[in-house]
């Protein structure tokens, strides 16, 4: 697509989430709301901020688990990209952060942007596939729950296997020769999908990398009141993650509310304590990550590329 279009797609999604939050959130007693977040607990939003970088970790030791054999990198580097390429992306509308990993491994590391942009792809693929295994019970936990939410995570789990079967051959299929254009030597770049070990480690990784994600949920939600079963905990883990699928604002501020308050409004959840979470949850992640993406990577993250120090 072209710039131009690519841009205007942007402002649509973003004055779609606008225009869904507003109407959302137009009956919100804003004063119930600000009390809501003042009085929240603070060792529990402590330690859900906590848990947002032990999941960042996941994801870099995910990133690790893929691109090996072919290219290894230390563990230490790779989580200093991870954190670098959420901060940016927190800054910059529709995941811009995300081409900061393929970058920063091409000129560091010397990892082929085709061997990174595949693993990146592929990560995206396991993720959704790890959430839905990580909520799969919703529907048997909470039977009364709209039918719009089985026949979504249903659609989801057949799109997801649907796309990991066509890869797993495409693989194979490009594996058996030499690859020559840059496309092809992408497709072989996900090879983690036809060995069973490697791949069998991606997902435990990214199921407690989920689990952790699961457990911030219950305690941003405990911080403001709410007391969620294991189900309705995972039915809004499920919630946010489909509205924010989509990329649209930086740091998918107002996308992830909106999902937020989608399922805190059928699980009748009062509307103050719901956005109060919805905010909290977002902001313990946005606010340090930022600070420790700063420190790290401050070049990184403002989309410049140094050359490593011999430390580093």
């Amino acid at each position: 697509m072209s710039e131009r279009t690519t841009r205007l797609l942007r402002i649509a999604a973003i004055a779609i989430v606008a225009v869904l939050v507003a109407r959302f959130a137009r009956d919100v007693d804003w004063r119930q709301l600000g009390s809501a977040m003042r009085h929240a607990e603070v060792a529990p939003l402590l330690a859900s901020s906590a848990l947002y970088f032990v999941c960042l970790f996941g994801k870099a030791l995910t990133w690790r688990i893929m691109l090996a054999p072919r290219n290894v990198v230390p563990m230490g580097r790779l989580y200093r990209y991870t954190i670098a390429a959420f901060a940016a992306s927190a800054l910059t509308p529709a995941r811009a952060g995300e081409l900061l990993r393929v970058w920063a491994l091409k000129r560091r590391d010397g990892v082929p942007a085709p061997d990174a942009t595949a693993v990146a792809l592929a990560e995206k693929l396991l993720c959704a596939i790890t959430l839905l295994i990580v909520v799969a019970p919703v529907p048997w936990l909470l039977p009364g729950l709209p039918e719009w939410v089985e026949n979504a995570m249903l659609t989801c789990a057949g799109i997801a296997a649907g796309v990991l079967v066509v890869l797993f051959f495409a693989v194979g299929h490009v594996d058996a020769r030499e690859p020559r254009s840059w496309f092809e030597r992408m497709i072989a770049g996900m090879h983690v999908v036809r060995d069973p070990k490697r791949l069998a480690l991606a997902v435990f990784t990214l199921l407690l990398t989920w689990s952790a994600d699961l457990i911030a949920v219950t305690l941003v939600t405990h911080a403001v009141g709410i007391e969620l079963s294991i189900g309705e905990a995972m039915f809004i883990l499920f919630s946010f993650n489909l509205a924010i699928a989509v990329p649209s604002t930086p740091g998918q501020v107002g996308a992830m509310q909106l999902g937020a308050l989608a399922a805190t409004s059928i699980l009748r959840i009062p509307e103050e304590p719901a956005l109060a979470f919805a905010l909290l949850y977002q902001l313990m992640q946005i606010v340090p990550l930022l600070i420790v993406g700063f420190i790290l990577e401050l070049d990184l993250v403002r989309g410049r590329f140094p050359e490593p120090s011999p430390a580093s």
